[in-house]
């Protein structure tokens, strides 16, 4: 009987051993949930439009900023020079431009005089109280005023354009001096800063990066044998390493992933890995989630510290999945 009784109990281990070992395997396979997570945020990254020493740095490594607030500055000198040179070309333009005017209203006045003496000397001519060649003389008078108008007409119109230009340069100048000034695009934290007081400032390079404080989200890597189970709005809990929990919702799942396999080979043909049939690793599929407005400590939030992220399913959910 004993015996019995004892082959029983090891048979009911086993069952119950396998049972557990289903349902564990189960959830790890098919259980929306990853360890596989990151905290992510925007981070801009500040260069200058202008080149120039840095003359003023206004912030340290790691400060909170506001949006609008300065930066750094480079030198303006330069550029303040450049403001009041394009400045002076607008005034010689714009001179320019005057004397253009006054030169047509003079052509003009010039071809009417020149006109009255033609049609004075045609009339004289038809009663024969001069000859033809003095009459000829006013004709080529004539147009040579209505040639000298059409150029004056010309040299106004480049005048113009040149005052434009010179416009145009002293607004660029004019930017150019406004842009020595960098300030923040965002409310957020400098982080890393490497610049400092004194540097040369290469229009374009890279000066500070700068972490978007309200764009803070959690990046979930999730097997692909677990993305059935979750969909977009579903609500979810992120635990940080530190041991922070709080919670999101499911903002959107990617829909495409790096296929390492798809690399063209020799003569572009399809480059195929060896692979072994028993085993068969699940791809990972990034999910964005949102985290909930009404966490108070998004402050602490480190961007790329890992986190683990559970996918909350109610009884519903899961009836109907």
């Amino acid at each position: 009987m004993k015996k019995i009784l004892a082959r029983l109990a090891t048979v009911a281990v086993v069952l119950l051993a396998f049972v557990l070992g289903w349902f564990a395997w189960e959830h790890y396979t098919r259980a929306p949930w990853t360890r596989d997570a990151r905290v992510r945020a925007d981070v801009v990254t500040l260069s200058a439009d202008v080149s120039g020493r840095i003359v003023g740095l206004g912030v340290q490594d790691n400060q909170h900023v506001e949006k609008g607030q300065l930066l750094l500055e480079i030198d303006p000198a330069r550029y303040v020079l450049a403001v009041e040179h394009a400045k002076r070309s607008v005034e010689v333009a714009k001179a320019t431009l005057g004397q253009s005017e006054a030169t047509i209203v003079a052509s003009e006045a010039l071809l009417r005089q020149r006109q009255s003496e033609e049609r004075r000397r045609r009339t004289l001519k038809q009663r024969f109280a001069i000859s033809g060649e003095e009459w000829e003389k006013s004709s080529t008078e004539v147009a040579v005023a209505q040639a000298e108008l059409l150029r004056n007409q010309a040299n106004l119109g480049l005048a113009q354009a040149n005052v434009q230009l010179a416009i145009a340069a002293l607004t660029q100048a004019e930017l150019d001096l406004q842009r020595t000034r960098v300030e923040a695009p965002v409310t957020g934290y400098v982080t890393n800063l490497l610049t400092r007081q004194g540097d040369y400032a290469a229009a374009g390079g890279a000066l500070l990066a700068l972490v978007d404080s309200d764009s803070f989200y959690v990046s979930g890597y999730f097997e692909e044998t677990k993305l059935p189970r979750i969909e977009e709005g579903d609500r979810v809990r992120i635990e940080l390493m530190s041991g922070e929990t709080f919670g999101g919702t499911v903002q959107s799942i990617a829909f495409a992933i790096s296929d390492r396999e798809n690399l063209p080979g020799g003569r572009l043909l399809a480059n195929i890995n060896p692979s072994y049939t028993w085993v068969k690793l699940a791809q990972r599929v990034p999910v964005r989630i949102q985290i909930d407005p009404d966490y108070a400590a998004k402050n602490r939030l480190r961007a790329g510290t890992t986190a683990t992220v559970t996918v909350l399913e109610s009884h519903e959910t899961q009836e109907h999945r």
